[in-house]
């Protein structure tokens, strides 16, 4: 019993005691003789804690002899056997102290910590040749006894020698119990030994029940075995076990050993459930590397599942490697399902270099989906500079489908220079959809302040539509030029529309200098 749990102890007895006589203080008040047994108990303890083991053994034995109904009787017996153990008495007679009390208390809040002291003690003593004592840690086989041999797997853990490892992998083939068969194979992954690898790979390969299996599987890894990467791949292979299989997959990724890449690969393509299938994918994800892309382009081509094909192409855009370009490109073209193929020219659209540009270009012209056709404007709408401006531009102005030509304009303003609006100008003076015209007027609007004003006159002079020349009205205000000033004047005094005038007038507003403040002031004279 080490320093650690002596504190832990001291705070449980120290808890227990104040809990105590708050919960009987009447009684003690009541009972002088209770009052006394506290106090001498509490000085005992006190001792302890203090590790001054001869006077607290002392101590002890006095409260035993005086106070022998009080109820601290049990702890007191308890820590006089420990520290007789600290006094170095006889490891037999502390043996026997141990016993004795469990005996005499067996409902004692410390028995537990006794029966461990047991163990611990009994495999001491047959270590010094004394095999009598090994049949304590032999004898842990009923199910009743579980708590016994949770302690006695703790000290055989701290010991963590040869023996020790004997007696734990004795303790698991003479229990039953799966909570703590699962305990001791976490703790054989402690023991630095071939011995102990070769039990876990053997509960592993042929324990009867699945949970067991399981935990020795994941435990296998983490114990660095040499040939782990062979026995997860037998059991991802051969398992009969679903769930055995899923695990084994899952270890194969984390030992990232690329001798794992052709199993996973031909999982992933050939297994019939496509939980485990999809699995396979992830993992090789997991193990990463360049070595992976050839792998995933076949899983891609390949795979029965449309889940995994997906799951597979995922992974790809995660490589962002720019050879995956070409391949995304032909499934973008060439794949029969239409979400792998949005998703490809998605993917396309995070590289944001020049080669994926080309590629979204080109793939364009291939496809008739208007979705696939929105997705690739999308795409494109992720890149900077003219070329990118130039593909949105042309969709915008070509297409004979409204929708795609109104998300081309859209689009364009996250790719354009915010100085230049001139595309958007083009594309409203020439697209033959008023809502796409109306789309690049309202894109014109949020670029406002760098749009030029001349340009808007001239879209003013040559618009007939009245509701487009009020929004060509709007965003002259916006750019909160004074070289709109006259323009919006004359607007506001002559135009045919009185929404269009009352929208100038609201220009002048917005734009609030002193140029548009005597522009206002002429226009009230005027109707006067």
């Amino acid at each position: 019993m080490n320093i650690k749990y002596l504190r832990a102890t001291a705070i449980r007895i120290v808890t227990v005691f104040l809990f105590s006589v708050a919960v009987f203080s009447p009684a003690l008040s009541a009972a002088t003789v209770q009052e006394e047994d506290a106090k001498a108990y509490k000085q005992a303890y006190s001792l302890i804690l203090e590790e001054k083991w001869e006077e607290a053994h002392k101590s002890l034995e006095k409260f035993i002899q005086s106070y022998r109904r009080s109820a601290w009787i049990d702890s007191a017996r308890f820590w006089q056997c420990y520290a007789r153990e600290k006094l170095e008495y006889a490891l037999e007679e502390v043996f026997d102290c141990y016993q004795n009390f469990i005996k005499a208390y067996p409902k004692s809040k410390w028995v537990n910590d006794a029966k461990s002291n047991m163990v611990r003690i009994a495999h001491r003593l047959a270590r010094e040749g004394k095999p009598e004592y090994e049949a304590i840690v032999k004898s842990l086989k009923t199910d009743e006894e579980i708590e016994i041999k949770m302690a006695a797997l703790y000290a055989l853990e701290d010991m963590g020698d040869k023996e020790a490892l004997e007696a734990v992998i004795s303790l698991y083939d003479s229990t039953t119990d799966t909570k703590f068969r699962t305990r001791i194979i976490y703790i054989l992954e402690d023991f630095d030994y071939p011995e102990a690898f070769a039990k876990v790979k053997d509960i592993a390969l042929n324990d009867p029940d699945p949970t067991l299996r399981r935990r020795a599987l994941e435990t296998l890894e983490d114990m660095d075995g040499k040939d782990v990467a062979e026995i997860l791949i037998k059991v991802a292979r051969s398992d009969p076990d679903p769930q055995m299989k899923k695990v084994a997959i899952s270890e194969l990724g984390d030992l990232e050993d690329v001798r794992a890449i052709p199993v996973l690969t031909d999982i992933a393509i050939n297994e019939p459930d496509v939980n485990l299938a999809k699995a396979a994918v992830y993992a090789l994800e997991d193990i990463g590397g360049r070595e992976m892309l050839p792998a995933l382009k076949r899983i891609l081509k390949e795979a029965r599942h449309s889940e995994v094909k997906k799951a597979a192409l995922y992974e790809l855009e995660d490589l962002d490697d720019p050879e995956v370009i070409p391949f995304l490109k032909d499934v973008a073209m060439n794949e029969p399902d239409l979400e792998m193929r949005k998703y490809a020219i998605y993917a396309l659209g995070e590289f944001e270099n020049r080669e994926a540009l080309m590629a979204l270009k080109e793939i364009l012209p291939t496809i008739d989906d208007v979705e696939l056709q929105k997705a690739v404007v999308y795409a494109v709408e992720d890149f900077e500079g003219p070329e990118a401006a130039k593909i949105l531009y042309d969709i915008a102005m070509s297409t004979t489908n409204e929708e795609l030509a109104k998300a081309a304009v859209y689009a364009l303003e996250d790719v354009l220079d915010e100085d230049d609006p001139t595309m958007l100008i083009d594309i409203y003076r020439k697209s033959k959809f008023l809502s796409v015209r109306k789309a690049a007027l309202y894109t014109i609007e949020d670029m406002a302040e760098e749009a030029p004003v001349g340009l808007l006159g001239k879209m003013l002079d040559e618009e007939k539509e009245p509701e487009m020349r009020r929004m060509i009205v709007q965003v002259m205000g916006d750019t909160e030029s004074d070289e709109a000033v006259p323009i919006l004047e004359k607007v506001a005094m002559e135009d045919k529309d009185r929404k269009v005038r009352i929208a100038a007038i609201d220009a002048l507003e917005n734009i609030g200098t002193a140029k548009a403040r005597a522009a206002l002031l002429r226009i009230i004279k005027k109707k006067d």
